[in-house]
């Protein structure tokens, strides 16, 4: 009888519940985004850091 009751023939399960809903919606989101955010920063570092180690050009440095 409640199959009939149902326009799209669709069959909902139970509902989430509130700590995996906050665990799904908000924690692994901000989760993977400062994953993200932490690689990008220690690659951007890691740039910097061989810029720092390569020799001066002797076009753009006086010598003393």
């Amino acid at each position: 009888m409640n199959l009939a009751l149902s326009e799209d023939g669709s069959l909902p399960g139970d509902p989430l519940p509130f700590l995996d809903a906050v665990i799904w919606f908000f924690v692994a989101p901000v989760s993977i985004f400062l994953v993200v955010w932490l690689l990008v920063i220690a690659g951007e570092n890691l740039t910097k850091a061989k810029k720092r180690k390569s020799k001066p050009e002797l076009l753009t440095q006086i010598p003393e």
